[in-house]
């Protein structure tokens, strides 16, 4: 079966919508209400929704931190599983697109050093591991940052 995946602008409303995987509430945990982060995210760099049909299944983006630097970020719902595989090469094709369209030269994200399955997403998505950062996570936790330096076609 074919997934019917479609990817739109980010809204707040998309985010109270979401059914977060456990290993996202955890990531989660400790920091601001998800309806606060959504429109601080929003409003801090391009962001996209990813539906299965009507149902969102993920919300993410990029954080600018200064021109052509952000930091990615990504909530991904329970949906996502029955559909991984298109949704990790959607996920490829938008991050290409936001750097491309967006004029970022670096991009990174921060993935909890215990959570495989985010680590190896971001190898998905082409980011690099760069180092481990101990402490960052809300909960004082490891996490591994992984980075993109000029690697888009264009």
């Amino acid at each position: 079966m074919t997934a019917n995946l479609l990817a739109m602008p980010f809204l707040p409303a998309h985010a109270a919508s979401l059914r977060l995987r456990p290993g996202a509430v955890l990531a989660l945990a400790g920091l601001p209400p998800l309806g606060e982060l959504a429109r601080a995210y929003q409003a801090a760099g391009p962001a996209w929704t990813v539906l299965e049909g009507e149902t969102v299944i993920a919300c993410g983006g990029v954080v600018r931190f200064w021109p052509g630097v952000g930091e990615c970020w990504c909530w991904a719902g329970a949906g996502v599983d029955a559909v991984g595989l298109a949704f990790a090469r959607l996920a490829r094709r938008i991050v290409d697109g936001l750097a491309l369209e967006h004029g970022f030269h670096r991009l990174q994200l921060h993935a909890s050093l215990d959570d495989m399955r985010a680590n190896r997403f971001a190898t998905h998505l082409g980011f690099t591991l760069e180092g481990r950062c101990p402490g960052f996570g809300a909960d004082r936790s490891t996490h591994n940052l992984y980075g993109r330096f000029r690697t888009w076609k264009g």
